[in-house]
């Protein structure tokens, strides 16, 4: 399986929006709309659809460039829910890992997440991610990668 990820432009905005998660993850993640909206307001970060097949299957925000705390940050991550449990997320982390380690003021990327979203906690600690002990200001868990 090969996935490739595409900055959204406003041609990909519109099948962006319309992927979701199950409803009983609503809680966990941003909608895409709002995510796009971020990436707006924040000139660092960069939105990708996760394509497989010329599919749309995901979503993934993160920086472009390294943030004023010195890390590179994943900022929203999703898996549209009719592609869940296939691998899609892990190629996709995996990618970003790739793009972001060619930079070499890349030293660490972080992600965080909802304490109980035991599947993103795994996902990212099977990757090599390791939990910082810190909590951002609304209680998510930090994760980091180190190259």
């Amino acid at each position: 399986m090969i996935i490739k990820l595409h900055k959204i432009t406003k041609e990909f905005e519109s099948e962006c929006t319309q992927l979701s998660v199950s409803g009983q993850q609503l809680d966990l993640v941003a909608s895409n709309a709002d995510s796009l909206l971020h990436a707006t307001n924040e000139p660092t970060s960069v939105p990708y659809g996760i394509f497989s097949e010329g599919m749309m299957v995901g979503f993934i925000l993160f920086d472009n460039e390294i943030y004023k705390d010195g890390y590179y940050w994943i900022l929203r991550f999703m898996i549209d829910e009719r592609f869940q449990g296939k691998g899609y997320g892990k190629l996709a982390i995996e990618e970003v890992i790739k793009m972001l380690s060619a930079r070499v003021d890349c030293k660490q990327i972080r992600v965080s997440h909802i304490p109980h979203n035991i599947t993103a906690n795994k996902l990212y600690k099977d990757l090599g991610f390791a939990e910082t002990g810190e909590l951002e200001g609304n209680g998510d868990i930090v994760l980091a990668y180190f190259m």
